[in-house]
């Protein structure tokens, strides 16, 4: 991983189920839906009950239904912890 590339987490209790470098994020925030790109400023904010949408480097789309949780953004480095998969 570059370090201008946005590297991207999401974890649940059980396991990690997303590791790698993306695109963009599109997450679903208790307050409204907002999108991480590289450069993102620093956040932590708690996640409603959605899709996490991510687009790869090469424009490839995944999607993930989570059931809420926590995500924290930091030089590049987006953690998302999430109760579960719905």
């Amino acid at each position: 991983m570059k370090h201008d590339d946005l590297y991207l987490e999401i974890v649940t209790p059980d396991r990690i189920i997303y590791d790698g470098t993306v695109g963009l994020i599109d997450i679903p925030g208790e307050n409204g839906a907002f999108t991480i790109l590289r450069h993102h400023a620093p956040i932590i904010a708690s996640l409603s009950k959605g899709v996490i949408r991510i687009i790869g480097k090469t424009g490839s789309e995944e999607e993930i239904k989570c059931d809420g949780g926590v995500v924290e953004c930091q030089d590049n480095k987006v953690t998302i912890l999430i109760s579960g998969i719905v």
